[in-house]
């Protein structure tokens, strides 16, 4: 379980911070010139962190200027542990702090939020050994101002029953009958720690009814646990609307004029007080249920994206490759319906039909 440090024990660690300002993370070692941002050129990749353990990554921040939902999705967020060729995390920006399909509304929780659709951030404490990397990928034709903070401490004990931190997205279309798959993990015990999800219909009629499954350490065709619905799951009931909590919610709902549904709908979930352990694999999926009004739940296809989180012991294998940009951005850019809703929000001050907010900026 991830507790608070117990800030008022001393502790024999030192505290450092890599900024476009200070960009190595060393004792005094601001540049001369004043310096709060740097850019990514079109298709650049950059490493903007690099440091000797150990340690612990204790909070990230950061922000861009451009944050449509295509730009979101094009800047590639990896993490590297240890020395690894392959990283631990990788996830579009928006998606990997909340914004799923690039959709941002205010949220707070102990790991993770958005603040006021501008601010990013993240307090997943990531113990590291030997080396932490952090890279961004500018998969994109625009360049990417980027302004950023990451805080950390030196000399923390890391022994061999910390997990490294990893995220993964996935984006996908299952067919009717299959289930969209959210994460594997296989060779090495680990801690599921938290889900961020969301689709986009593809057919009229209610799509959140669906399960979340937890294969784990050989089960094959039966899971060992399994959700009892969409909105139980993010620890509400009854069709969830747009709220927080510090473990469970819904930052983003806007409902389509023609399939008259929620059609966008980011869901977070965060398992710090009941956090799923597994000692060698686990598969996490989600069923394709809906509610098509007739009284039956009824089998779906959707566009379904998702970001898992967990802590693992580092292996050999490589995360499964995440989708091309081409698929990551495919029809998620705003809709005229969907900002005219948006208008009315941010002009009235208040929810309307079109859109459920209160949280969405």
């Amino acid at each position: 379980m991830i507790a608070a440090p117990e800030i008022f024990r001393f502790r024999k660690v030192e505290s450092r911070s890599i900024t476009a300002g200070n960009p190595t993370g060393a004792k005094a070692g601001r540049l001369p010139e004043w310096r709060h941002s740097i850019d990514l050129q079109p298709h650049e990749k950059k490493r903007i962190a690099e440091v000797d353990g150990p340690g612990t990554v204790r909070g990230i921040w950061m922000t861009i200027g451009n944050r449509s939902p295509e730009s979101l999705r094009s800047l590639i967020l990896r993490i590297y542990w240890d020395g690894a060729e392959s990283p631990s995390v990788e996830a579009p920006f928006g998606d990997f702090f909340g914004a799923a399909h690039g959709r941002m509304g205010h949220y707070s929780t102990p790991c993770l939020g958005i603040s006021e659709g501008k601010g990013f951030w993240c307090f997943f404490p990531m113990p590291f050994k030997k080396r932490f990397i952090l890279e961004f990928d500018n998969d994109q034709d625009e360049r990417v101002r980027l302004f950023y903070q990451i805080n950390f401490t030196l000399g923390d004990k890391v022994t061999p029953d910390m997990g490294r931190f990893h995220a993964h997205f996935n984006r996908s279309v299952p067919p009717v009958g299959k289930n969209h798959i959210i994460m594997t993990a296989r060779k090495t015990p680990g801690v599921y720690v938290g889900t961020l999800i969301s689709a986009l219909p593809c057919t009229k009629g209610s799509w959140r009814e669906g399960e979340f499954q937890f294969y784990i350490d050989g089960d094959k065709t039966v899971p060992s646990i399994v959700g009892t619905g969409w909105s139980d799951w993010f620890l509400s009931a009854w069709g969830l609307g747009v709220h927080q909590s510090m473990y469970g919610g819904s930052n983003y709902q806007v409902k389509h004029p023609e399939l008259d549904d929620r059609y966008y709908c980011g869901c977070y979930r965060f398992h710090l007080m009941d956090p799923i352990y597994f000692q060698n694999d686990m598969k996490v999926e989600h069923t394709q249920i809906g509610f098509g009004g007739t009284g039956d739940f009824d089998e779906r296809s959707d566009d379904w994206c998702s970001v898992a989180y967990w802590y693992q012991n580092l292996t050999k294998e490589s995360l499964p490759s995440i989708p091309s940009r081409a698929e990551r951005i495919r029809g998620i850019g705003q809709q005229p319906w969907e900002v005219d809703a948006l208008n009315a929000v941010r002009e009235k001050k208040l929810s309307t039909d079109g859109v459920e907010s209160g949280l969405i900026f």
